[in-house]
């Protein structure tokens, strides 16, 4: 039994572990070794624009935009659903209470800060993303 068990797992091991190596050790390193050259100025710049379209058409807006970064915004989401039911339960519990939920949701409402996204061109060329709350 155990010499069936381990002549399966010696099979396992040579068809699936051995198919996952593509390449020798050699090669591989070789290919680290080797870095992709940096963009021009122009093609970066040319990759920023298309970095701020894209977010633009995904629902942030444009604040503040130098040559080589900007700062777009995002409004805060209300969800009013789950909020609406608390205040319809706190209602028939105890009236006052539902008034002072009311209150607070919409005091936080008005005041929800907008996620704001800041985008830039590296030392390197390359474009680099960072949210900001």
């Amino acid at each position: 039994m155990k010499e069936m068990i381990s002549k399966a797992w010696a099979g396992f091991k040579s068809t699936f572990v051995m198919a996952q190596v593509s390449s020798p050790l050699g090669e591989r390193l070789q290919e680290q070794d080797t870095q992709a050259p940096l963009p021009t100025a122009e093609a970066a710049r040319k990759s920023f624009r298309t970095a701020l379209t894209d977010c633009v058409a995904s629902g942030w807006t444009l604040e503040i935009e130098n040559e080589y970064d900007a700062v777009l915004s995002k409004k805060a989401r209300f969800y009013w659903g789950g909020k609406l039911i608390a205040f319809l339960i706190l209602l028939f519990i105890f009236a006052p209470l539902a008034l002072f939920y009311l209150i607070v949701v919409i005091v936080r409402g008005v005041s929800a800060k907008p996620s704001r996204l800041r985008v830039w061109i590296d030392e390197d060329g390359l474009i680099q993303q960072r949210e900001q709350y």
